[in-house]
This record gives structure tokens, sequence and C-alpha cells, in this order.
């Protein structure tokens, strides 16, 4: 009995592991460069999802379907439904030049997701940090990208609170 619930624990265990999902990248500077309405890893208008998935399967992928009047949310790069009318998102911020999740910020900073935009746009946490906010948006229409834009928030512009040298 002792060794049946032991092989049972282990196929658990292993099957537990085959599930995992792996972390997502936190996004580079140069990720968020568009060219001639190429990206820097390639992709353009007019590509599928393949070419997308190939590309940026390693990132925090988030979607807004055109219809909606909510915000964008999070889904797994593999169940977007680029058929549909919908915008992807692939965002990140820079503190002090160096990428950093929103996750990561939360803990170093020890607050809740609720209150990073308190945090990012208060003039003590802008006195001491440059915030930019950068984005890679992805229109799709009838299954391919119509549109690519590359955009940054500069926080401490928009606040109107330079970093103090």
């Amino acid at each position: 009995m002792k060794r049946l619930c032991l092989i049972f624990i282990l196929l658990l265990l292993l099957s537990l592991t085959g599930c995992e999902k792996k972390p997502a990248t936190t996004a580079p500077k140069e990720l968020f460069q568009v060219t001639d309405e190429v990206t820097n890893d390639g992709v353009r208008v007019g590509d599928g999802p393949e070419q997308f998935i190939d590309a940026y399967e390693d990132y925090l992928i988030q979607v807004a379907y055109n219809n909606l009047e909510s915000s964008y949310v999070v889904m797994d790069i593999d169940e977007i439904p680029y058929e549909e009318d919908i915008s992807t998102i692939i965002a990140n911020f820079f503190v002090d030049g160096k990428p950093i999740s929103e996750e990561d910020l939360c803990e170093e900073n020890n607050v809740k997701p609720t209150q990073l935009y308190a945090l990012l746009s208060s003039s003590a946490y802008l006195r001491e940090h440059n915030v930019v906010y950068r984005y890679l948006r992805f229109r799709w229409a009838d299954g391919l990208i119509a549109d690519i834009q590359s955009d940054e928030l500069n926080y401490n512009e928009t606040y109107e609170m330079p970093r103090i040298q």
C-alpha cells in the first residue's frame, strides 16, 4: 500500500511539473522599435498569428476587443481569437532605464497592483526615478496584422516632475 501511494505521489508530481507555465519575459527596450511597419523582431503588417506567436510567445500579451468598453485583458498567446477585430499589446515599465514588470514594481515598493498608478504618478517617486511606460500595439483584422504602433508614456514629463539629479 505504501509503495502504491508513493508511485501515485510521484506520478502526480511529474504531471504537475509538465503543466508549469513559464513566467513571461520582461520586454527589453529594443522590442518596442518599429520601422516602416516592421518590428525589431521582423513582424510586419500583413503577418498572421504564426509570425506573431513565434516572435512574442515569451511575453505577456494583453488583448482588447474592439467592441468591448473594458480595457486590455491578459490572454494566453495560443488562445487569442486572431480572426476577430482585436488589438493586442505588449507593454512594459522602465524605471531608471531598466525594464521591470508590474509585479516586480509592486513587490519592490510594497504596494498592491491597485496602488501602482498612484505610486508611479506621485511626486515623491518621480523625484527619485525616471519612469517610462512603453508599448507595442498590433491591430488585427481578418486574422492578419492590420497596423503596428509603438509608443511610450514618460511619467516624469506627463506629471511634470523631472527627476532631481
